[in-house]
């Protein structure tokens, strides 16, 4: 089974400056990109460099990829990518709208079904009491016509259940 090496500690003063200048410069990157707001002025390398207590050239020779996420963060990079996502929006935005209007139009076209199915609805209703109650003046009509003459009356008929009488 085969060790790792152990690395030795470093004591050197050159290696605890960096350590120490790498930890400042995230604690002033995280501040500065905290802060950003509508009213507080953008955050910029030298910004980033006056709260670390670094150098510019310290920063860009060892921790180059900060210094690039500062520059997109908030510099020319940052601005492009918001132009960028406020055209896709924009365009999301258009195509929303495209199909809340033909949601629209589709809703609009399901109403007027509804309300001629309801009319028609009302319409059958209407037929159907009407041949209900001229069925029900024929019956008593043709009830009249066979009754004995004597017997004619213009009270109205009442049903007996079967079995009473």
């Amino acid at each position: 089974m085969r060790v790792p090496p152990i690395a030795k500690a470093s004591t050197s003063r050159r290696a605890a400056a960096s350590k120490s200048a790498k930890d400042r410069i995230a604690e002033a990157f995280s501040t500065i990109t905290s802060v950003v707001s509508g009213s507080a002025p953008r955050p910029t390398i030298s910004t980033l460099c006056r709260l670390a207590g670094v150098s510019r050239n310290t920063l860009y020779r060892y921790y180059p990829d900060i210094a690039k996420a500062v520059r997109h963060f908030g510099g020319r990079n940052g601005k492009r990518a918001r132009i960028a996502r406020l055209a896709a929006l924009r365009s999301e935005l258009s195509l929303l709208r495209g199909q809340l209007a033909r949601l629209a139009t589709l809703a609009d076209h399901y109403h007027a079904a509804a309300e001629e199915q309801r009319a028609l609805v009302a319409r059958r209703d209407r037929e159907l009491a009407a041949l209900r109650n001229n069925a029900i003046q024929r019956r008593r009509a043709s009830i009249a016509e066979r009754a004995p003459a004597n017997q004619r009356s213009t009270r109205p008929l009442t049903i007996v259940p079967p079995g009473r009488s």
